[in-house]
């Protein structure tokens, strides 16, 4: 083979890759728009953990980031009507045990029932029937160790994310059956309605799960049938969002600071005043 026809093989290989991947880049491009909160053909209701109408059951997925995260979720949900907001989904990291066990002293205190055997909690157990009421515990590898460098931190996002999705698929995304009894409940049925939400406050860990979610709503999941991403800035921050908190600005669904100095700096931001 001489230059020439080495030039022409080439310059052949560059212009038909670019045939298929730009094509493929815009639809991916167009997917992806279309599942973050700004452009989701669904209406996304303005949120409170509180305000979930009666008769109204909510899936609730909780990711427990370990330390002084885990306490602020645990004060944040310790409110929330475990009659209302169940099943509850516990997404902890794979060697935090210190978070598995301060939810087993909550949950335990109201009375309720883990649906996750100790030799089940690491294996991700496999789906448990959505109207049953308790909570679960789930693995998840975490995304950044502390002090880890940034140039290996793709590497660990991956494989959490890798777990992430399937995870999400199982535990948060509802049922055609579960929409249909919400459609059913507006038209007058004695139905009741159930929601899916994601709370989440940090650290790393959570983008692969918010990843998941954008991930399955790209997959063509419908909105209905996703849940819905809220994160919580913590009570620390005043005047700058957290790294966690800068990923998933304009992933989430309703994004909730403590603090009205942050909502006048980033426009998306729901200042709902001191919850933890």
């Amino acid at each position: 083979m001489n230059t020439h026809d080495a030039y022409n093989l080439v310059l052949a290989a560059i212009v038909t890759s670019t045939l298929i991947a730009l094509p493929l880049a815009i639809i991916i491009a167009i997917r992806l728009r279309t599942a973050l909160p700004q452009h989701r053909s669904s209406q996304v209701h303005p949120t409170s953990l509180s305000s979930v109408e009666p008769g109204t059951k909510c899936t609730t997925t909780i990711f427990l980031g370990s330390g002084g995260h885990t306490a602020e979720m645990l004060q944040l949900i310790s409110g929330l009507d475990p009659q209302k907001y169940f099943p509850r989904h516990y997404v902890v990291g794979w060697d935090d045990e210190a978070s598995v066990e301060k939810v087993h002293r909550l949950e335990t205190s109201r009375g309720q029932t883990c649906l996750t055997s100790p030799t089940d909690q690491k294996a991700n157990p496999r789906s448990r029937a959505i109207g049953q009421e308790g909570y679960t515990i789930n693995r998840i590898p975490r995304s950044r160790h502390v002090g880890q460098s940034f140039l290996t931190t793709p590497f660990t996002l991956l494989k959490s994310l890798s777990v992430a999705m399937p995870l999400i698929k199982r535990l948060t995304c509802l049922s055609q059956k579960d929409v249909s009894q919400g459609s059913a409940r507006v038209t007058g049925s004695t139905m009741r309605e159930r929601k899916s939400v994601l709370l989440m406050n940090g650290p790393g860990t959570c983008f692969a799960l918010a990843l998941a979610v954008i991930g399955t709503r790209m997959a063509g999941v419908p909105d209905a049938q996703t849940p819905e991403l809220v994160f919580v800035e913590s009570f620390a921050r005043v005047g700058t969002l957290s790294l966690a908190g800068k990923l998933l600005y304009p992933l989430c669904d309703h994004f909730l600071v403590q603090w009205p100095g942050l909502q006048k700096r980033y426009p998306r931001a729901e200042y709902i005043g001191v919850l933890v």
